[in-house]
């Protein structure tokens, strides 16, 4: 008999299995993982919350924790878990998908898609700002979103919602992550980066776009691991 996990799991390998083969990916058939991942809780990964409650004495816990469910080269899964004050800073997922259901508490997720600017306004930009911020992306904001145990996953994708950040609601707040093809770091093609928002809005050119702008990253976002302690994951 397989547990829940175990057939998300299943299911996400295949359906991403044809992005690592090259196959002209449909997002339509991404309908089948959404609807089963929606519907994952605490209890089918063996998530404890007290586990990662922060400890008020220890001014050195990391905001983040980061649980390895399974990692290959078609997928990575885990839990992130984010305590009170915390956040996954405003970061990328180049030509990736990201799919997170929260699994305990409320998480907001902000996100930005990029936007299509002509070259000519992209220098523009550039020439009214500091040499350093030559890395600017122009994107549209999406709507923000709270998101539950009783909702549905959330769905990024290499041209929706890329650019994001979540944080927690309340005290601790944990979300499963699906993300396809996985972080390359050995090759250096799929690095995660992480950027600042410049200004609300660009008044000079189009209403909707604002600017986002490449940074280090930031020094008070640190995350530390925990072993998983679910159903077994290790054959597909």
């Amino acid at each position: 008999m397989s547990f829940p996990i175990q057939k998300v799991l299943k299911l996400a390998h295949s359906t991403f299995s044809k992005l690592s083969k090259g196959v002209s990916f449909d997002l339509d058939s991404l309908s089948p993982l959404r609807a089963m991942l929606s519907e994952i809780r605490a209890v089918d990964v063996n998530f404890d919350p007290s586990v990662f409650m922060r400890d008020h004495v220890s001014f050195h816990q990391a905001p983040v924790t980061y649980v390895k469910l399974y990692e290959d080269r078609v997928i990575s899964v885990g839990i992130f878990v984010m305590r009170r004050g915390a956040r996954l800073p405003l970061h990328d997922h180049p030509g990736m998908f990201g799919l997170c259901k929260t699994i305990y508490g409320k998480m907001k997720v902000s996100s930005y898609s990029q936007a299509n600017l002509p070259e000519d306004k992209l220098q523009k930009k550039k020439n009214t700002l500091p040499s350093y911020m030559m890395n600017l992306i122009p994107v549209n904001k999406n709507d923000c979103v709270i998101l539950s145990e009783k909702d549905d996953c959330c769905v990024l994708t290499p041209e929706d919602g890329n650019f994001h950040e979540i944080s927690p609601v309340g005290e601790l707040a944990a979300f499963l992550d699906i993300l396809a093809p996985p972080y390359d770091y050995v090759t250096m093609t799929r690095t995660c980066q992480y950027y600042k928002l410049l200004e609300d809005k660009d008044k000079t050119s189009e209403s909707s776009v604002q600017w986002l702008c490449e940074i280090e990253e930031p020094e008070d976002f640190w995350c530390d691991s925990s072993d998983y302690e679910g159903p077994s994951l290790q054959d597909l």
